[in-house]
């Protein structure tokens, strides 16, 4: 693994008692409380998730009305995503992100970028890439209007000065207009994640990026919101995109780290066929296609 010296060596950029203090600031929850529920989320990502879903009964990996309540009401996903954020993994992971929204910059010679962060949940992100383009940059924020996590991350982006557009209508996003959209872990989430795709195309301007990661495949028990609608799709994501004009141009070969992210080019022109062919004959792809379907076929069987 390439990367193993950086990922033993990288110190979280928020320590256990700085999560706990700024979750217990914010939401103003006692701190012994919000200690606790941190420490559960440091051993078992998805811990506070799973222990809400159960509170707020709803159907484990199904879209429904009980789970558009859990995502306004609760506020599980803040301890998850506050301490994912701090895990090595993830910061490998947006290394990536800043690398190739730099290769991007170089390649249009510095211009101002607008940069979509779609689906961003806490803001973490955005204060990660915040530090390094925020002359260079025009960035905008996503996230489930009125949820207790959209609330957190408006918060957060005040207290830290970040000046960041908040897109309070998903219907308000401007088509063809943005450089780089990045969306991570949340296609799974979704009731029609092809949709979603379709969607990051249109926002994208031509020779745009789209820098991905999702979790099809991880329909288990500590993540509840991944839908079981979606594990169909695991191991195709490449071929989704390629459907809406978005060319995978890039991809983490690592193997801890396999496609985490995937960049996909908005091209024009393009020839399908052709496009297919090229995916098909990378080996990494179409053995994580395989994998998928197997992984299907043996769910039918049991």
């Amino acid at each position: 693994m390439e990367n193993f010296e950086d990922l033993i060596s990288i110190s979280p950029p928020m320590s256990f008692d700085e999560i706990c203090q700024e979750i217990s600031e914010i939401l103003g929850k006692d701190m012994n409380e919000v200690s606790k529920r941190v420490w559960k989320e440091s051993l078992m990502c998805g811990a506070n998730v799973m222990e809400d879903a159960i509170k707020f009964g709803i159907d484990f990996h199904v879209y429904n009305e009980k789970m558009e309540r859990f995502y306004k009401e609760s506020d599980a996903l803040i301890f998850e995503s506050m301490v994912t954020a701090c895990r090595p993994e993830k910061q490998l992971i947006m290394r990536k992100v800043k690398e190739r929204i730099e290769n991007y910059l170089q390649d249009h010679h510095g211009e101002k970028l607008n940069i979509l962060m779609l689906g961003e949940g806490v803001g973490s992100e955005i204060l990660y890439l915040y530090q390094f383009y925020k002359n260079n940059a025009n960035l905008f924020y996503f996230d489930v209007p009125g949820s207790k996590t959209f609330e957190f991350a408006m918060k957060r982006f005040k207290k830290y000065n970040v000046d960041v557009k908040l897109i309070f209508n998903y219907n308000e996003i401007p088509k063809n207009f943005f450089d780089v959209i990045v969306s991570m872990e949340v296609l799974e989430h979704l009731p029609n994640p092809i949709e979603a795709i379709k969607d990051i195309s249109n926002f994208l301007r031509i020779g745009g990026i789209a820098l991905i990661t999702e979790s099809f495949g991880a329909v288990q028990p500590n993540f509840p919101t991944h839908l079981r609608s979606n594990l169909k799709f695991e191991g195709k994501t490449p071929f989704l995109f390629l459907k809406y004009n978005l060319i995978l141009s890039y991809f983490n070969q690592d193997p801890f780290l396999l496609f985490r992210p995937m960049e996909f080019t908005k091209t024009e022109n393009i020839s399908i066929i052709r496009e297919y062919i090229n995916l098909i004959l990378t080996k990494p792809i179409i053995v994580s296609y395989l994998k998928g379907i197997i992984k299907r076929w043996l769910k039918r069987e049991k």
